[in-house]
């Protein structure tokens, strides 16, 4: 039995959700990694605190990228709607 295919809208809907489940997942990462770095800033000092401003760099510029791909999803989602 063959599995019933999916317009392009739906797939782009799906898509554009699991990129901002996505984006939620990675800003709670980062309130954890702020947490982190307190405990840095507290207990140890030295390059733990570096490291975790890195990682959050490295996490907020990946939010970026992903905000741009749900923008991507948006246009070809539009464009889908107009042909339709």
């Amino acid at each position: 039995m063959s599995l019933p295919e999916s317009s392009s809208l739906q797939t782009l809907e799906e898509a554009r959700e699991l990129v901002w489940a996505g984006l939620r997942q990675i800003e709670d990462a980062q309130r954890v990694l702020f947490r982190a770095g307190d405990c840095y800033v507290r207990e140890v000092w030295g390059d733990g605190v570096r490291a975790i401003i890195e990682a959050t760099e490295r996490l907020t510029s990946i939010c970026g990228e992903l905000t741009a791909a749900s923008s991507d999803i948006d246009r070809l989602a539009r464009r889908d709607r107009e042909r339709g």
